[in-house]
């Protein structure tokens, strides 16, 4: 029972529920359930702690791959399991580890629980999809520390909170005492520094130049959106919510990703269609639009975002970079064949070469298409690459009314922090929100809901810790994850 405390203890933790205390305290039942077993028997309560949370977690993909995919019910819930067992093997690694490992170090298993992740983050193309700290994302005081060390430093201090308080209750010696006195110093720090830090950018944004943006949720119907019956009426939904937000003087309007059922790039009349728009209400458009190539004989696709300038003229573009595994693309397809038929509908897009930062009114941006918006390491690429603001654009009508729009919305606020940056994201169907460079939301749509929001973001030049050096705690983590693991177990 103990795993299944600390499993539901996470979910409600995390989006959509967000009752963020409870990860302060949500791996106690399962420390309590392997202080006194075996290595093998701490793997297996953690293998089954990580499936009840991942299953909890991402449910939703069954619906997303049913509904939209093409695939039957059984296939997508085998790819689920499939996933869980893999994501739920970080839980049990940490578990059997910290079998072999002293209790006494609360610090040191905070770092072992942060290599994992970050190896969660970057393995077979990486799924960081809500790490511990994203779990905080309400708690906005305290999250201000992300500039410094990303979500992974939020995730360390949790675990470091969870190993402290467990220690105290079990020893209540001299060591644990002064180690989880050492912790409540590091935490009160850690809120003094975000309560100034959230002052301080709370009043610095309001000196800095704005941009005035218009973002624009379609609401497509995900079945509809790619019938050629529809694609008039589709374009007819944007010209319609663009011309309403022209009338107030609007720097840039966003489209969400593929807003255009067509290719952008072929000469059509949905295509003067779209840049007579932009000339006509003077004011430049970035919409998302399937594009291709040709490469010798053979086509490949890309997913892209195209900025059309007042002019009409498209000025610049942006493809993909990191695709979503079993929704853009199908891992392994050479080596398993197989997969290719029993998943027909799956998109086979080829990623972009790299983050391009674009120009609007001489301030640059970059954008983050779907869910880039969870990894760290691109919105800070974009940044060091000069953009003084990110933009989001997502479809997210694959999930339905599930709790992955939350999550997906959420820990994007997380990219705001570490990066400083103001982020409009714009999703075909909700959640379209204004993201201010504190991980505010500041203004949000409904779900399913035909609409748009205006306001105006910071343009900001400032490069923080985290940008500019990256993951220094996770390459310490990781360090400490291979040595302390390789010494005990040697032992």
């Amino acid at each position: 029972m103990f795993p299944f405390f600390s499993s539901l203890l996470l979910i409600l933790a995390h989006p959509p529920f967000g009752i963020y205390p409870l990860a302060w305290v949500g791996f106690l039942p399962l420390f309590f359930s392997i202080r006194e077993t075996t290595p093998n028997r701490a793997f297996l309560k953690g293998f089954i702690t990580g499936s009840i949370f991942f299953l909890g977690i991402l449910y939703w993909i069954v619906y997303a791959v049913v509904c939209y995919g093409n695939i039957s019910i059984f296939l997508a819930i085998f790819l689920l399991f499939l996933l869980i067992f893999y994501l739920s093997l970080y839980f049990a690694i940490f578990c059997y580890i910290l079998r072999i490992l002293p209790w006494k170090h609360p610090p040191l298993i905070a770092a072992i629980w942060v290599g994992l992740e970050y190896i969660r983050g970057h393995l077979f193309t990486g799924f960081p999809w809500m790490l511990l700290g994203d779990s905080q994302y309400r708690w906005l005081t305290f999250i201000q520390i992300a500039e410094i060390g990303g979500v992974y430093l939020i995730s360390f201090l949790i675990m470091w909170g969870n190993a402290s308080i467990f220690y105290f209750i079990l020893k209540k010696d001299k060591k644990a005492i002064a180690n989880f006195i050492f912790f409540i110093i590091v935490f009160v720090l850690a809120l003094f520094y975000g309560h100034n830090r959230l002052i301080f950018w709370q009043k610095i944004s309001f000196k800095k130049p704005h941009l005035k943006l218009a973002l624009i949720q379609g609401n497509i119907n995900q079945a509809q959106k790619w019938d050629p019956k529809f694609q008039t009426e589709t374009i007819k939904i944007y010209k319609k919510l663009t011309k309403k937000v022209t009338q107030k003087s609007i720097d840039l309007i966003i489209w969400p990703e593929t807003a255009l059922p067509f290719y952008l790039q072929e000469l059509s009349p949905f295509r003067e269609e779209i840049l007579n728009l932009a000339r006509t209400i003077n004011t430049p458009i970035l919409t998302g639009s399937p594009a291709y190539e040709w490469k010798g004989k053979k086509i490949v696709y890309f997913n892209r975002a195209y900025l059309i300038d007042k002019n009409g003229k498209i000025k610049g573009y942006y493809d993909k970079v990191h695709l979503v595994p079993f929704g853009e693309y199908i891992p392994c397809r050479k080596l398993f064949p197989f997969l290719s038929a029993i998943a027909s509908n799956i998109g086979d897009f080829t990623p972009g070469k790299e983050m391009t930062v674009l120009k609007i009114d001489n301030y640059l941006f970059s954008v983050l298409i779907c869910f880039e918006s969870i990894f760290p390491e691109l919105s800070r690429e974009a940044v060091r690459k000069g953009a003084e603001f990110l933009v989001n654009i997502t479809n997210d009508a694959w999930f339905g009314y599930t709790s992955a729009p939350y999550q997906h919305l959420f820990m994007l606020t997380l990219r705001a922090i570490e990066t400083r940056r103001a982020i409009p994201r714009v999703a075909n169907t909700g959640f379209t929100a204004f993201i201010e460079p504190t991980g505010h939301i500041l203004k949000k749509t409904k779900l399913f809901k035909r609409d748009y929001l205006i306001d105006k973001i910071p343009i900001i030049h400032y490069q923080t810790f985290y940008v500019r050096h990256g993951d220094i705690l996770c390459f310490i983590s990781l360090l400490i994850l291979i040595t302390f693991t390789l010494a005990f177990s040697l032992k």
